[in-house]
């Protein structure tokens, strides 16, 4: 009995790995490349992902992370208007 509690206590002290999760669309610099204005939110989807942020009206404003070399971040809005893109901006 004893050795079983003391295998049960052992088995504590050892833990799962667990990777590192890292949130944010990995955006490629060719896919920046296709993004144009005019673009309705069903193409951006297709071509960025689904955006991590969005804004007040998520019709109107999606934000991307961008990781750039390191542990840098970089954002990329992309503002709709009548249900297209209207503006890219990049911070």
């Amino acid at each position: 009995m004893a050795l079983i509690v003391s295998s049960l206590a052992a088995c504590s002290f050892f833990q799962p790995y667990q990777p590192e999760l890292k949130q944010g669309n990995y955006i490629r610099p060719e896919q920046l490349q296709q993004l144009e204005t005019g673009m309705t939110p069903d193409q951006v989807q297709f071509l960025l992902g689904t955006p991590m942020l969005t804004g007040e009206l998520p019709e109107q404003r999606w934000v991307y992370p961008i990781q750039q070399d390191g542990e840098q971040f970089e954002h990329l809005e992309v503002e709709f208007e009548g249900g297209r893109v209207a503006r890219i901006n990049r911070s």
